[in-house]
């Protein structure tokens, strides 16, 4: 039996892009699954933001493709084209357990939730072309979780990533971790989570857990420890809050993270807009004092950058200016996007009724302004341009180059490093996207 998995691109419509230098995950972790409950599956994976393939070429006894929502619309092209060339396609992921009956029209199996307890009778129905329609998963414990397969893939990547805990103790709208993954946050055993970055080839890699520190402190200091003593020149970076920094043994968990090779952190600042936070239920993840946790981070070496949300139906056109505000004063670089209500979120039945219509998932991206806004200024034309013209300004050279000193000179020399990694091919990207937006625009304008 042979099964390929797709992970799709993240091109605007579909469009291929040069993706990210970082393994798809979801795809690695079910080859190593495929590889533990059927070890006679050949498995064939391919990132369609990188490899080239052609539709016609593609034969496997089974087709799967792991979906987020802007996504969605050329997963759901190709997999009828597949399905009318007769081959069996699966989807699963995020967008597919929060809108399993959308996604049901467009495959022969859906996989909803996490695949482990079911991936097995999966594979045996496929082989037998008897799928179900749908696939509930559960959650299961964490321990014994198979090893990602790393060596399935055409291209090469920087970065590859571990895993050491599923969920997240907040329960932000805009986010849908806490339900994809359950109320209760699980966590992997120390041990393995080492072993398996011990014995990876790669020297550099993500951290995904959804929050690498405020999952359950005690925990998080050991595997620190645990990593400290047993990795050497390995580093990673990874998502945090900030109201862990204000625990009494934060001292102790960020020398022990920096000690484990944590070089970077992005953490939820959200939005400076009081009523944005309160929207979003975010606050009780900030903290008291969250300038000071930025500079307590970066003083035991590690570098920090905020993920901000910015365009939401609070927001302000004051607000664009504040963020370029707050980071020159603090020195920091920022992630900034568009605030977008997933489906799947409260925040998506919150903003339900304001969303613009016409408007597929492609348009969920962080980037094009969904929704109206009651203010006339907030156009979607001016959120758009907006945050293009920001993006633009928070990573000149000079901006860059003067944040990077900032970091303890403890986390010499790739706190430093990563620091560059980051935000300089980030501010590319942002300007690539910019000349797209505006090629788009000037297509548009001629007809």
């Amino acid at each position: 039996m042979k099964l390929i998995l797709i992970s799709p691109p993240f091109g605007e419509k579909g469009q291929k892009s040069k993706g990210l230098p970082i393994a798809p995950p979801v795809l690695e972790y079910l080859a190593g699954l495929t590889l533990k409950v059927r070890s006679d599956v050949h498995v064939q994976l391919i990132d369609a933001n990188k490899d080239q393939f052609v539709l016609d070429d593609l034969d496997a006894d089974l087709i799967g493709f792991t979906v987020l929502t802007p996504q969605a619309p050329w997963v759901y092209r190709t997999a009828d084209r597949l399905r009318a060339m007769g081959k069996q396609v699966l989807l699963g992921g995020i967008h597919v357990t929060a809108l399993p009956d959308e996604a049901a029209r467009h495959a022969d199996a859906i996989v909803l939730g996490e695949a482990e307890e079911i991936w097995k009778g999966l594979l045996d129905d496929a082989e037998q072309r008897r799928l179900k329609p749908v696939y509930q998963g559960g959650f299961p414990d964490l321990k014994g979780l198979p090893r990602p397969v790393t060596n399935l893939w055409e291209s090469n990547y920087v970065y590859g990533y571990f895993q050491t805990s599923r969920g997240c103790p907040h329960r932000c709208t805009f986010c849908s971790v806490h339900q994809f993954f359950g109320g209760a946050v699980r966590t992997r055993p120390i041990d393995e989570v080492v072993a398996e970055l011990a014995e990876s080839k790669r020297r550099l890699f993500w951290g995904i857990d959804d929050n690498v520190w405020g999952v359950n402190m005690n925990y998080t200091i050991d595997l620190y420890r645990e990593m400290g003593h047993s990795l050497r020149g390995k580093s990673w970076f990874g998502s945090g809050d900030l109201v862990s920094v204000e625990h009494p043994r934060s001292g102790e968990l960020l020398t022990n993270a920096r000690k484990a090779g944590l070089t970077a952190v992005l953490v939820g600042w959200e939005s400076n807009n009081i009523k944005s936070l309160e929207e979003y239920k975010a606050t009780n993840k900030q903290g008291r004092q969250r300038r000071d946790a930025i500079r307590k981070i970066r003083d035991h070496g590690i570098e920090v950058m905020l993920f901000m949300m910015i365009g939401g139906r609070q927001d302000r056109v004051e607000d664009y200016e504040g963020i370029l505000k707050l980071c020159d004063e603090l020195k920091v670089s920022a992630h900034p996007v568009m605030t977008t209500p997933f489906p799947g979120t409260e925040l998506y039945e919150m903003y339900k009724p304001y969303l613009i219509p016409g408007q597929d998932w492609d348009s969920f991206d962080g980037n094009h302004a969904v929704f109206t806004h009651d203010d006339p200024a907030m156009s979607v034309e001016f959120r758009e341009d907006a945050i293009v013209k920001l993006r633009a300004e928070l990573f000149t050279i000079p901006r860059i180059l003067g944040r990077i000193p900032q970091i303890s000179w403890r986390g010499f020399p790739m706190s430093h490093i990563t620091s560059w990694m980051i935000q300089y091919p980030q501010g590319r990207a942002f300007k690539q996207f910019a000349r797209e937006r505006a090629a788009l625009q000037a297509s548009a304008n001629m007809l």
